[in-house]
């Protein structure tokens, strides 16, 4: 992708989470976010085919920051990619407020699946869980994240993690 290309996107990106601050999602409109970016209608359509593009886009390029950050550290440790993952949201409490609210729960979920497969493949390719396996595994650690979000993340993370460890099955 081309620097003008993703310059554009990240002022989409930034106008659409500004206006989310005041402005319900379902009630915003292209033309809003374009003209808070400062871009055109065309720019928009050049990059994104729809609205919720926008979130997905954005929400796949995280999904990819956590793999390449993991790969980078060297985090082979499941408890441990899972603390950078929910550490990440606590640090950007809004962000997952963000998708909640946007009605974005499936897509969420669906990139966080798709995450953990590409994880568990990357990090324990000796590993062969069925893919509904890992559907299983990824909606145990969905709704987790979802409950820690409902209650302002006030649950140590590490609490979390130990729960997760001792319920989620990692093994043939």
């Amino acid at each position: 992708m081309n620097k003008k290309s993703l310059k554009t996107q990240h002022q989409i990106e930034n106008a659409l989470f500004s206006l989310l601050k005041n402005h319900p999602y379902d009630s915003l409109s292209i033309s809003q976010i374009t003209k808070h970016a400062g871009v055109s209608r065309m720019a928009f359509y050049r990059n994104y085919e729809q609205k919720d593009q926008i979130l997905i886009t954005f929400l796949r390029s995280q999904y990819q920051n956590f793999i390449d950050d993991l790969s980078m550290h060297k985090l082979t440790d499941f408890k441990d990619q899972l603390a950078v993952y929910f550490k990440f949201f606590k640090d950007h409490p809004d962000l997952m407020k963000l998708f909640l609210n946007a009605g974005l729960e499936g897509e969420l979920l669906n990139q966080q699946t798709k995450f953990l497969k590409e994880l568990i493949n990357y990090s324990h390719p000796n590993l062969k869980l069925p893919s509904y396996a890992i559907s299983y595994q990824s909606g145990g650690i969905y709704m987790l994240l979802v409950w820690w979000v409902g209650h302002d993340y006030q649950k140590p993370v590490n609490e979390l993690l130990s729960y997760i460890e001792s319920h989620i099955v990692l093994n043939n």
